[in-house]
């Protein structure tokens, strides 16, 4: 494969420019996840010092792979377990097993870029690496994405500069591929989008230039998560987009860009009622499960009434993990059960 040569070029090369842009820099609700997970890493599952279980490293020399223990390892700090890619490692992982994406699907991945000189990328190609989608982001704010045609070169490719970046914060680095439109976003911002390119056969490698560290990537594919309107007609509303680490019951930043759309919901519609119930996979002791799930619930249901919403019309239930929608023996599974249901009373 020409894993390292395409690396390359689609991060060295500038030609001609036509990506579009949308509120660029600007901060935007506009990302949607998608309903169904194919892959879920948090690292939760690995050894302290070893390698992560779900991700593969791809090379185009024995030297990738022989050292690739001088490049990366699984960490744990205060927050959680976390990739550390050292000083000047540069390995290309990807997602492991193969996972099956339609042509609408989402990635997101949490990054510390701990110096200027600290980069992510994250690279859309085909079998043959024949064309591919990439974007990239350093310790700067330097944001660059752009699209290659081994027959034609560089198609296009944008660069800009993230407003406020600071690289001693956790940043969230997405992309929401539908069809032939390719959007790119930092943390809630939408910054660039690309039109015109697809891919067939798609493989996702993400390559970090260390010192990097990684926390969680989720890939999912299908329709875009259900629009929070629904509760009008639904009694039950379940999202994936409120996510928590590893035995924490304060939901990550990221979540915000779900709860404030339903605030703004509830805000618009002020005779609905919630109860917010709480998921947990099946991993641990199921009475602190239970308890855990019930903490979940009532963050949100703090974070809510902080954002103006009147006490009185939100209660908290915690379930645990009594009622799975997926199984819990893969990871995939766990993370679908992994969630927040509102009921309307």
């Amino acid at each position: 494969m020409k894993i390292i040569e395409l690396t390359f070029v689609l991060l060295l090369t500038s030609l001609l420019t036509y990506a579009q842009e949308n509120r660029e820099g600007t901060v935007t609700t506009d990302f949607k996840q998608r309903e169904v997970v194919l892959y879920e890493e948090d690292f939760g599952e690995d050894t302290v010092g070893a390698f992560p279980s779900k991700l593969q490293v791809m090379g185009t020399s024995s030297y990738d792979l022989r050292y690739a223990y001088k490049m990366f390892q699984v960490e744990k700090d205060g927050e959680g377990m976390y990739l550390k890619i050292n000083r000047n490692g540069r390995p290309v992982l990807e997602p492991y097993p193969k996972y099956d994406l339609s042509d609408s699907f989402t990635i997101e991945i949490e990054v510390l870029l701990e110096y200027y000189n600290s980069t992510i990328a994250c690279i859309l190609t085909d079998d043959l690496d024949r064309r591919g989608i990439y974007d990239s982001l350093d310790g700067k704010g330097h944001f660059e994405c752009g699209m290659a045609y081994e027959k034609y070169g560089s198609l296009a490719d944008k660069r800009t500069n993230i407003s406020g970046f600071d690289r001693k914060l956790w940043h969230r680095l997405a992309i929401s591929h539908h069809g032939q439109q390719t959007k790119y976003y930092v943390d809630d911002s939408l910054v660039s989008m690309l039109t015109g390119f697809s891919i067939k056969d798609l493989h996702i490698f993400i390559v970090p230039k260390g010192p990097v560290k990684i926390r969680h990537i989720r890939i999912a594919k299908g329709p875009e998560v259900i629009p929070i309107e629904r509760l009008l007609s639904d009694k039950k509303y379940t999202t994936h987009a409120i996510l928590f680490d590893v035995d924490r019951s304060e939901f990550r930043h990221t979540s915000m860009v779900f709860i404030s759309r339903l605030a703004g919901f509830l805000k618009k519609n002020p005779t609905v009622k919630l109860e917010i119930d709480g998921h947990t996979d099946s991993d641990g002791n199921a009475e602190a499960n239970m308890k855990l799930s019930l903490e979940r619930a009532k963050q949100v249901r703090k974070q809510l009434i902080a954002m103006g919403i009147a006490a009185s019309r939100l209660t908290t239930k915690g379930l645990g993990a009594s009622e799975p929608i997926d199984t819990n023996s893969t990871m995939e599974g766990k993370a679908n059960n992994r969630r927040v249901e509102f009921i309307r009373r």
